[in-house]
């Protein structure tokens, strides 16, 4: 490739050329809505933004979805949703560039099940989910991440208060597996119904453009 083939690519490349350094200034991130059937409610939500503003880790209350011996009607999907109010340095936007949730699986042979996790910009078009299936057998903790990954980023309104909704939805199907015999459990803490899940996301960061 030639010098002005890869300047070219640099420049189509989506925010290639406007990506900054995470800005200093306070950067705070709270959640202002906690919705779904398996997430706990407010007050068990936390968020600690990186020193550095890169990103943020999430804490909460979380349900796994189950099917078979001990289900009841409504435990093989379950999902989450959280609205959250956003505050960054002025003359900043951001976005968010990458996500990674930890959990475990205990799936029948024949059973599956999938995580889908996905963000969005309150009022803004461009949605952001990926979907992560498991197979049985299968019985050990997970780690699904995106972190790797080279995408188009949708940016936050400049100089708008939208709240970044973060969305999760957990499914478990008994497939081939005798549901009268077996037990099959997806989560996303550590094999403890009670437990807080903990999810990490990543942020990039733009200028926004000067309002003459």
């Amino acid at each position: 490739m030639t010098m002005a083939m890869a300047l070219a690519a640099a420049l189509l490349s989506p925010g290639a050329a406007t990506e900054e350094r995470p800005p200093p200034g306070s950067v705070r991130i709270e959640p202002a809505v906690v919705s779904g059937s398996g997430c706990a409610v407010w007050p068990t939500t936390s968020v600690a933004v990186a020193p550095d503003n890169s990103g943020f880790t999430m804490s909460f209350g979380s349900s796994p979805v189950q099917v078979g011996v001990g289900s009841k009607p409504g435990d093989a999907r379950k999902n989450c949703q959280f609205a959250m109010d956003v505050q960054v340095p002025k003359g900043f936007t951001y976005a968010v560039t990458g996500k990674e949730h930890t959990g475990y699986a205990h799936l029948a042979k024949g059973a599956s099940g999938q995580l889908t996790v996905g963000h969005y910009f309150e009022g803004v078009s461009g949605r952001s989910s990926r979907t992560y299936r498991f197979t049985g057998p299968y019985d050990d903790a997970w780690l699904a991440s995106d972190f790797d990954d080279i995408g188009i980023n949708t940016y936050a309104p400049c100089g708008e208060r939208r709240y970044l909704v973060l969305t999760t939805e957990l499914r478990v199907d008994a497939g081939t597996s005798d549901p009268a015999t077996t037990t099959s459990v997806l989560g996303l803490n550590d094999m403890d119904p009670g437990g807080t899940a903990t999810a990490r996301y990543r942020l990039a960061w733009q200028r926004c453009p000067a309002v003459r």
